[in-house]
């Protein structure tokens, strides 16, 4: 079976079960055991993914760093569903969780906003503008992304957004993406933000409190512009 069609099929049933940090705690010591059966592995990944906690985030990004051979699709759509859960509480919008119905003129993309921020006290310049633009596109043509619908780029933040293929995580792509723009001067920040729905502007500086400074250290909001 197609391990995307079985990653949906056998996890959703796992969708809003409700589990203690203790209980959470096991299931990731569970999916980093090398002992643990693979059965048990994808039980604990559809359990995590559907949290979109912190905490269960650590854990599937661990093991998608280093997942068994026959689980590396698995821990790759497993990490991207939660962290779209994960950032869909900072959007506040019930429809930013992670959307298995296809989008493109494949069918099988999903449209993901992405935001990406310059190290604290700094912004960026359009040369730095016109690098993040040729990289993104870059790195999703080279993962077979249907491709860069549009760029916003600001001097204090560049968002934009992507038809990402079902197959690849959020952090293969963007990951790979910051990486190669830091290759011309280490100006973007390796936090960034991630979700299905484009924010508001009214959003956009909440976003980038949480990105730079974490969701309970962040500084209201409305009173106060992070850069």
């Amino acid at each position: 079976m197609n391990q995307h069609i079985d990653y949906i099929e056998n996890t959703h049933e796992f969708a809003d079960q409700k589990f203690t940090t203790q209980q959470v705690d096991e299931l990731g010591k569970l999916l980093l055991a090398s002992e643990t059966p693979i059965s048990d592995k994808k039980k604990s990944l559809g359990i995590l993914a559907h949290l979109g906690d912190l905490q269960a985030y650590k854990y599937l990004k661990e093991y998608a760093e280093n997942p068994d051979t026959e689980l590396e699709e698995w821990a790759k759509l497993a990490y991207g569903e939660c962290t779209l859960f994960l950032h869909g509480d900072i959007c506040g919008d019930d429809e930013c969780g992670f959307v298995f119905t296809g989008v493109g003129k494949n069918n099988n993309m999903l449209r993901i906003y992405y935001m990406v921020l310059p190290h604290e006290g700094q912004l960026f310049a359009s040369w730095q503008h016109d690098i993040i633009r040729k990289e993104m596109s870059w790195v999703a043509a080279d993962i077979k992304c249907e491709g860069i619908e549009w760029f916003d780029c600001q001097p204090h933040y560049v968002g934009f957004s992507l038809l990402q293929s079902l197959n690849v995580s959020i952090s293969q792509f963007i990951d790979t993406s910051i990486a190669a723009c830091n290759e011309f001067g280490n100006f973007v920040m390796p936090e960034y933000y991630a979700g299905t729905g484009t924010p508001p502007a009214t959003e956009i500086i909440k976003i980038i409190d949480i990105v730079r400074y974490g969701e309970e250290e962040s500084e209201p909001w409305e009173n106060e512009q992070p850069y």
